[in-house]
């Protein structure tokens, strides 16, 4: 049975994933720090069963659904070695509310970093001249946009770990993050070798969703 995984890659790369309707970044699809106590073999053992179903998988719906499961469970997996993107963000959050001095109040829930960055838009005191230096070595810039207004980068050893300059939330992988990304994804790649070798299929091309690649840039 062949896959068909094209499309996959555009659903990585659209504003599908990363960001939520409420403008806040979607940390079921982020690595970050403490998002998973899963055991090495609990890990392990959901990666093959994916792969199991990537090989299986009898339709587009079904082979995308897999592809968001593979995404979601290789961002719990660097969650051992990933910063504290959540932590990160809050402390972005807080610092920009304190620039502005705007309360918490808006409708059901709390300002998001992006409204605070909006609040902003058009003050004399200029964001993108200033950069904000977050506990644990985070150091937060807020870049102006094509179109107006301000983005957001939140920088750590080196990396833009977490970054939103209009098209939704991204994130760049540290090197930790690197490699562990890339042991997942060697188990998860045997693994479906080894199934459809069983199958006596031929393998096809890799789905472009799992190309080599330290950033990731999508939203919802």
């Amino acid at each position: 049975m062949v896959i068909d995984f094209k499309g996959i890659n555009k659903l990585q790369q659209s504003t599908l994933l990363t960001t939520v309707n409420s403008g806040e970044p979607n940390w079921s699809y982020i690595p970050s720090a403490g998002k998973s106590l899963k055991s090495k073999q609990e890990f392990v053992s959901e990666i093959k069963e994916l792969a199991k179903k990537a090989v299986t998988a009898s339709n587009k719906t079904e082979s995308e659904y897999i592809a968001n499961r593979v995404i979601q469970l290789n961002a719990e997996y660097l969650s051992d070695v990933a910063p504290d993107r959540k932590r990160l963000y809050q402390q972005a959050r807080n610092a920009v509310r304190n620039q502005n001095g705007k309360s918490d109040c808006h409708g059901i829930g709390e300002l998001t970093l992006l409204d605070y960055l909006e609040a902003a838009k058009g003050r004399e005191s200029n964001l993108a001249e200033k950069s904000f230096a977050l506990a644990g070595g985070g150091i937060l810039r807020c870049p102006i946009l094509t179109g107006g207004g301000y983005g957001a980068e939140i920088s750590f050893q080196g990396a833009k770990v977490l970054s939103n300059t209009g098209y939704g939330w991204s994130y760049e992988m540290t090197p930790a993050e690197v490699e562990k990304k890339n042991e997942f994804y060697s188990i998860y790649w045997k693994e479906y070798k080894a199934v459809k070798n069983e199958l006596g299929e031929q393998l096809t091309e890799l789905p472009d969703y799992l190309a080599d690649r330290t950033s990731f840039d999508a939203k919802a």
